[in-house]
């Protein structure tokens, strides 16, 4: 190993201690390994943000509240929000995307099925089981269409 990086860690590991700069280095590590993973959130605002949600970069799919006064209003907001997400999902080759469909079902649907169209990959669903409970649901369709 290089002697410049020696001394800086055993600078760093004096200044903050062991534990803490295991911390640190772990927390570095994981945002290195999540470069390539995408977090949605459909529907900002209605549901508290956690930081469960807080997987890879975070795109925001939509906020607050949607028009449902009529068919063609809520086909039109949908395919605009969609076409945000295909944008983005053809930005980089993404590994893993999580999905945390707060808002209408339908919508989260449609950005679940998006997501399996442009990149060939299921997302991981986020859901709240109540009671602080939170888990994130990574079921292989395919094994599943397979066996049937």
């Amino acid at each position: 190993m290089d002697k410049d990086i020696e001394n800086l860690l055993e600078d760093c590991l004096l200044y903050l201690g062991y534990e803490k700069f295991r911390e640190e280095i772990e927390k570095l590590h994981l945002k290195i390994k999540e470069e390539d993973v995408l977090t949605i959130i459909v529907n900002e605002g209605i549901h508290p943000n956690s930081p469960v949600h807080e997987r890879g970069e975070i795109y925001i799919a939509s906020r607050g509240n949607i028009d449902f006064s009529s068919q063609e209003i809520v086909e039109k907001e949908f395919k605009e929000i969609l076409l945000s997400i295909a944008k983005k999902l053809k930005s980089k080759p993404w590994k893993k995307v999580y999905l945390v469909p707060f808002g209408p079902a339908v919508l989260s649907m449609q950005i679940k099925l998006l997501v399996y169209r442009i990149l060939y990959i299921e997302t991981i669903d986020f859901l709240y089981a109540g009671h602080g409970k939170y888990y994130d649901l990574d079921i292989d369709l395919r094994t599943i269409a397979a066996e049937s």
